[in-house]
């Protein structure tokens, strides 16, 4: 389901990965080879838990990976890595009330660890907790080295678009694009401009999409429909037909194709 309901305001690259995929960087106030420098044994033992649990992470072997990290920490309980990792086994079986404890707690241990804020924020975000969404992002980008920063603004415009607040949102958007040009944001943007019937800068969004990525079936079929309702038929026809061509199994390529029969009828 979109996070604005009737339209797809977030593309998959945006949204479905970056919340379903795994991260699995972290930062620490200590490296973790520091763990392997601790001379107790138990220890050395939690952190050949770790390397353990990572191995079976890169089997997809989820249930192995919580068990061995429920090792670990029970070996040696004040590691926040630990408690990190475990969070993102919980956030790969889709447990989220588990990762947020876990993640909670790799904060309470060490107040930067910048991927739990991170992970937090799209925790909260699937629930649509929109301004506990935001704190978390704030959080990560407060913090140095944030990875992919536009990302998170993006995100921090989706949660201001879902509390009604478009003039935040749009700020948002346009800070990530100032760091990074994205086809995935000028789309989000368009898509909001559209709602707000905003259409003449919803077009100059689009074509910019388009040209980071020519081939953007979405765009092309959302420039389609604006050249329709602007009785653009021919330009709107050319961008239909390019949805068909560049997506042709997809449903996009299904409602493209209603639309030419509306517009040019056998």
């Amino acid at each position: 389901m979109s996070f604005l309901g009737a339209r797809a305001l977030i593309s998959k690259k945006w949204c479905e990965a970056a919340i379903c995929s795994l991260v699995f960087v972290f930062s620490t106030g200590c490296a973790t080879s520091d763990l392997l420098d601790k001379p107790d044994d138990k220890i050395s033992l939690a952190q050949k838990k770790l390397k353990e649990a990572l191995q079976a992470r890169s089997l997809n072997q989820q249930d192995k990976m919580v068990a061995l990290l429920k090792e670990a920490i029970e070996l040696d309980p004040s590691e926040p890595i630990f408690h990190f990792f475990l969070g993102q086994a919980y956030f790969s079986k889709r447990n989220l009330e588990r990762a947020e404890q876990e993640y909670l707690i790799s904060i309470k241990l060490n107040n930067d660890s910048k991927e739990s804020y991170r992970q937090l924020g799209l925790i909260y975000m699937q629930r649509r907790y929109w301004q506990k969404a935001i704190q978390y992002f704030r959080e990560d980008l407060a913090r140095p080295g944030t990875r992919q920063p536009q990302q998170v603004y993006n995100w921090i415009a989706l949660c201001f678009y879902n509390l009604g607040n478009k003039n935040e949102a749009e700020i948002e958007w346009k800070k990530a694009l100032e760091i990074k040009d994205n086809e995935g944001i000028r789309l989000n943007l368009a898509l909001a401009y559209i709602n707000q019937e905003r259409f003449d800068q919803a077009t100059d969004s689009l074509r910019k999409a388009l040209s980071l990525r020519p081939r953007f079936s979405q765009a092309h079929f959302e420039l389609a429909q604006l050249y329709l309702r602007g009785e653009k038929k021919e330009q709107a026809l050319e961008h239909f037909q390019k949805v068909i061509r560049y997506s042709p199994r997809g449903e996009l390529a299904k409602k493209a194709k209603e639309y030419i029969q509306l517009v040019r009828p056998n």
